[in-house]
């Protein structure tokens, strides 16, 4: 629960970053440095731990099948960033937050189908609970001129969503069923996102009609690190037997308080009364979670 919320509060700051690095920038350019400063943020890591518990040894060595299985990972997050960030350009950050935030419900069904993670009527209840709050805000957004159902971006993001809680599930999958460590999925993953997204990112640059230029800014390295730490904490909480998928989805889902506060603080928030109570039904819904557990 800990490392969930912690990974939460640190995704926020990544969504909040996120925003920032879009100003003058599209978004395949972010997409790719982000990938280039998170493998290089493992490669710090790998080079200042040699010799101890995170030396190199052995993380490289994987078999052909399961780099394939890393493979899979690797393609999902970087399509589901492809498709958030197009979202998270277009969209106040409150409102990319509340569509992400069907995620658990995604989450959960994988954990039920695969892991047979069935909750108690309470807990369904403050699960539900969570989710309508979020609902509750993105109908705000229609406030703002958006509307949901004819919103590309909206659909960018609640693909993107969806793909994200694959991949959640698909993790604990590697390391509980398959039983790769946490590390050499990292790492490889990392490579393996920099190297789409260079293929990406070539293709993009020469075929584009519209030439443009990256605007450099301390957020963009600042994206590719951020997740790097959120997803190395939040794998903390993964590898332990008894994590369930769908709490560790919820608890995640606090960065949109992270976010929405840095928003209203240096971005500007629109109708902050209405969005605020309904953060604080999301905050008391997860606390309740955390009580429920124990």
């Amino acid at each position: 629960m800990v490392f969930g919320i912690s990974a939460g509060l640190i995704l926020g700051l990544y969504d909040f970053w996120t925003k920032k690095s879009m100003d003058g920038n599209d978004v395949i350019s972010i997409v790719f440095f982000s990938s280039f400063f998170g493998m290089a943020a493992w490669g710090l890591v790998l080079t200042l731990g040699a010799g101890n518990t995170l030396s190199p040894v052995n993380l490289f060595n994987l078999g052909y099948e399961h780099q394939l299985l890393i493979a899979v990972k690797s393609m999902a997050m970087t399509l589901s960033w492809i498709l958030a960030y197009y979202a998270v350009k277009a969209l106040p950050m409150s409102f990319s937050g509340a569509v992400r935030a069907s995620g658990p419900l995604w989450t959960m069904a994988g954990g039920v189908l695969i892991f047979g993670e069935y909750l108690t009527a309470t807990q369904f209840f403050l699960l539900f609970a969570s989710i309508a709050a979020y609902y509750a805000l993105s109908q705000i957004g229609k406030k703002e001129g958006i509307d949901a159902l004819k919103s590309k971006p909206v659909m960018m993001m609640l693909a993107a969503t969806i793909f994200s809680a694959v991949t959640t599930v698909y993790d604990k999958y590697l390391v509980q069923s398959i039983g790769l460590t946490a590390a050499s999925i990292q790492i490889n993953s990392s490579v393996q996102r920099f190297l789409i997204a260079l293929v990406i990112f070539y293709v993009y640059k020469k075929h584009s009609k519209i030439k443009t230029s990256t605007t450099w800014s301390v957020y963009i390295p600042l994206v590719g690190i951020s997740w790097v730490v959120a997803e190395y904490v939040y794998f903390l909480a993964i590898v332990q037997a008894d994590s369930n998928v769908t709490y560790l989805s919820v608890f995640r889902r606090m960065s949109l308080v992270v976010g929405f506060i840095l928003s209203a603080i240096f971005i500007g928030e629109k109708y902050l009364k209405q969005k605020t109570i309904i953060i604080l039904v999301l905050v008391l819904s997860t606390v309740a979670l955390i009580l429920e557990r124990h």
